[in-house]
């Protein structure tokens, strides 16, 4: 049998309906602007990246990328660096965040983070989240199995967000720099969806949560709730990413679990080994 290129579908990938159709976009980054409803939040704007020699015949991973506050897509993409590495079968999405009035606190550009997480409450962006995998689905030959998201600082948070309330559509989830999981609070009126993994990265030097009672605090609430609702073990397994063995994979648990504490020259920037940590772990599925 011959290897399968990293990032290539493999003979087990599911095809969707927008499987053989010739897409009305060329490859590259192209900025879209469409009406999805009022449940999704009324018009919405992404960038979508197709590869060189996208194929419509073969079903594609999906990567949706959320910025941080006040950030694009456009603006998002260089600082991921993903599709710089370029795969076959991959498509990357990069969505625009909405500006609101959160508790009069005046616009800022931000994502709405489900029922629990008042003052940012809402369903808009998750809805958004939803309509647009459908969309893609329909235009584009792509692997409903095998649909990924990442995000740093808010962008983290709705990464994380996806992986519970949409995780039956997203196989694997990676937030970096994100808050502490408030917005899965009380976990007795949480409900998620599916079996994401996920693999969060937080710094030990956080510059921007400077309320922590100790070094990686919210990493170490978030890697907890994922590993509670896993049902993971408490042995652990050192990832080789950071020298100090601050990367782990936790053992036991019903999907993959993860953890990196890295660097404290980060701050709140994602880790220099981020971008193909990521990509590598996103291609293993």
């Amino acid at each position: 049998m011959e290897p399968v290129a990293p990032g290539a579908p493999d003979a087990g990938s599911v095809a969707s309906p927008g499987c053989q159709r010739i897409p009305a976009i060329g490859p590259g980054g192209v900025q879209l602007e469409e009406s999805f409803g009022e449940a999704a939040g009324g018009r919405r704007s992404y960038l979508i990246v197709l590869p060189e020699r996208y194929d419509p015949e073969l079903p594609h991973k999906v990567i949706v990328a959320y910025a941080g506050t006040n950030w694009s897509g456009e603006m998002i993409r260089p600082y991921f660096n993903l599709d710089a590495r370029p795969a076959p079968g991959e498509i990357h999405v990069y969505p625009d965040l909405q500006f609101h009035d959160f508790g009069g606190q005046g616009p800022v550009g931000g994502w709405l983070l489900g029922p629990l997480a008042a003052p940012f409450d809402g369903m808009a962006d998750i809805e958004f989240t939803r309509a647009l995998l459908d969309r893609l689905g329909e235009r584009y030959c792509v692997d409903p199995d095998r649909i990924f998201a990442t995000g740093h600082s808010w962008g983290g948070d709705m990464a994380a967000v996806v992986g519970c309330f949409l995780g039956d559509r997203f196989r694997a989830v990676a937030p970096a720099a994100a808050n502490r999981p408030y917005w899965f609070e009380p976990e007795s009126q949480l409900s998620c969806e599916g079996e994401s993994a996920v693999w969060t990265f937080f710094g030990t030097n956080e510059t921007h949560f400077t309320w922590q009672d100790r070094p990686g605090q919210f990493g170490e609430e978030q890697h907890a709730f994922w590993m509670n609702k896993d049902s993971c073990d408490e042995g652990t397994e050192v990832l080789p990413y950071d020298q100090s063995g601050a990367c782990v994979r936790s053992l036991g648990c019903d999907v993959d679990t993860r953890l990196c504490l890295y660097e404290p020259s980060a701050g709140h920037q994602i880790p220099s080994y981020f971008a193909e940590a990521v990509l590598d772990w996103f291609r293993s599925f």
